[in-house]
């Protein structure tokens, strides 16, 4: 739904002037999903809460364990002691037996008394036999569910660090011309000054930038599990263009979409997997207080995310 809406706000812009009533329902639909976006952010981020939380849940259960297998040790030593006690007393009681009726009343009252501790001390034992191996399943499964995520994780590492090494290479005849590849928070980030790709105030993407645009979407086409979003900035200079573009917003929007269209000529590269997103001037890199500076704000970021959807079911299974 996100992409269609962000689609449909292209054709719009593309075709003719939008009144302010219809551009100001885009621009709140488009408020809408960037706080769906920051919402998943969030998830993402609760979900790495509640992996720490199981991690620490696992140290607390595995405390349990270790006290509950002393308390079961000491259980098992005072058990032999009273089964020791026990004999010794069977043996006074054979004893008196012969001797005197009124001893062998008074042992018979210890001895049952002695009895009835085992049979007490038998059934705590085994209720704690019983908590004990309670605890060692909850362990287990706590420790397979902790190794599948890591398993997942680390999988989803492997892949980033692939498709950014591909990445690199399919491009690297561009580097330090204007693109840098690189990786944050698992996600790997190519990033394409505007003085590869557009003319200023244009969106038509240059020549050179369909060809370092064109590697990419080989490279992507290869890595179906990644989802790519395409970002479009600009510096604070107002835009002074006379057309259907009015501002920063509807630059970088146009921006966005012309490299997703140039991507997409690839047609082993699913569209449904691209999303095209316009930020304009709010999300510098450096202060925009230099030419120079505003170059480096001025730029197309092309986020490639893997697939999280087997670590999220993972974790909604377990709560």
């Amino acid at each position: 739904m996100k992409r269609i809406i962000l689609l449909a706000v292209a054709g719009f812009l593309t075709t003719s002037c939008v009144s302010t009533k219809v551009h100001r329902t885009l621009q709140e639909k488009y408020d809408i999903l960037t706080n769906e976006a920051d919402q998943l952010r969030q998830q993402s981020e609760t979900r790495a809460a509640e992996n720490t939380e199981l991690q620490r849940e696992i140290g607390e259960v595995r405390r349990t364990v270790n006290i509950l297998v002393e308390d079961t040790t000491a259980s098992f030593e005072r058990m032999r002691t009273l089964q020791t006690k026990y004999d010794r007393l069977s043996k006074q009681y054979d004893y008196l037996l012969d001797n005197n009726s009124t001893l062998i009343a008074a042992s018979a009252r210890e001895n049952k008394a002695l009895m009835d501790e085992i049979a007490t001390m038998q059934s705590r034992l085994q209720a704690k036999e019983d908590s004990l191996n309670t605890e060692r399943r909850m362990l287990e499964k706590g420790r397979a569910r902790m190794e599948e995520l890591e398993r997942i994780i680390g999988r989803q590492d492997s892949t980033v660090n692939y498709v950014r090494q591909k990445v690199a290479d399919a491009l690297l005849g561009f580097t330090g011309k204007g693109l840098t590849v690189n990786m944050r928070d698992g996600k790997v980030y190519v990033s394409l000054e505007n003085s590869l790709l557009f003319a200023p105030g244009s969106w038509d993407v240059a020549p050179n930038g369909k060809i370092a645009l064109q590697n990419l979407a080989g490279v992507l086409a290869e890595n179906q599990d990644i989802s790519i979003l395409v970002e479009g900035h600009t510096d604070n200079d107002p835009y002074r263009g006379q057309s259907q573009v009015r501002d920063n917003w509807d630059l970088s929007v146009m921006r966005a979409t012309n490299v997703v269209k140039i991507l997409t000529t690839n047609a082993s590269l699913d569209p449904k997997r691209i999303t095209a997103a316009g930020r304009g001037e709010f999300v510098p890199l450096v202060d925009n207080d230099s030419p120079a500076n505003k170059a480096v704000n001025r730029r197309t970021e092309i986020i490639l995310t893997p697939d999280l959807s087997e670590l999220a079911n993972l974790l909604e299974g377990g709560e």
